[in-house]
C-alpha cells in the first residue's frame, strides 16, 4: 500500500524485489513487462516516487513478479560469469539475491541468509518446477 501511495523503494510480491531493482532489470533488458509502455524506461538518475508508484503496478502482479525474479537471478549469474559459474552454486545465488549482485570473486562464501534460502526454498522450487 505504501509503495502505491507514496512510491517508496519497497520490496513487492512473492519475489520480494525492490522497485528500483525491477527498474534496473528493465534498463538492462532482462525483463520488461510491457515493452510498448515507454513510461517503464526510467533512467537510473530519474527515478522518483511517482515513477516508483507507476512501476509498482507492474511489479506487484504475480505474472510479472516471478519473471522479474527469474531475470534478477539471471542477471546475478551473468554478472559473475567471468569469475565463477554460479549455475551449480545455488547457495551463492541465494546470498547474492539477498544482498545484491556484489563484487565477483573466485571463492565466495554463502551467507546465513543464502543458506536459509537454499535450505527452505530450493528443493521446494525444484519439485514445483518439475
Amino acid at each position: 500500500i505504501a509503495a502505491d501511495l507514496i512510491g517508496i523503494n519497497t520490496s513487492v510480491g512473492m519475489a520480494q524485489l525492490k522497485i528500483d531493482t525491477t527498474n534496473d532489470l528493465i534498463i538492462l533488458k532482462y525483463y520488461n513487462p510491457n515493452s510498448q509502455d515507454k513510461r517503464l524506461l526510467i533512467p537510473k538518475g530519474e527515478m522518483t516516487n511517482l515513477k516508483r508508484a507507476y512501476l509498482f503496478k507492474y511489479a506487484v502482479q504475480p505474472k510479472h513478479n516471478i519473471r522479474f525474479e527469474a531475470a534478477h537471478i539471471k542477471s546475478i549469474i551473468d554478472h559473475w560469469s567471468n569469475f565463477l559459474d554460479l549455475t551449480s552454486r545455488p547457495e551463492i545465488i541465494g546470498t547474492l539475491y539477498s544482498i545484491g549482485r556484489g563484487t565477483p570473486k573466485t571463492n565466495p562464501i554463502a551467507s546465513e541468509r543464502g543458506l536459509q534460502i537454499i535450505g527452505e526454498f530450493y528443493d521446494y522450487a525444484k519439485k514445483w518446477l518439475k
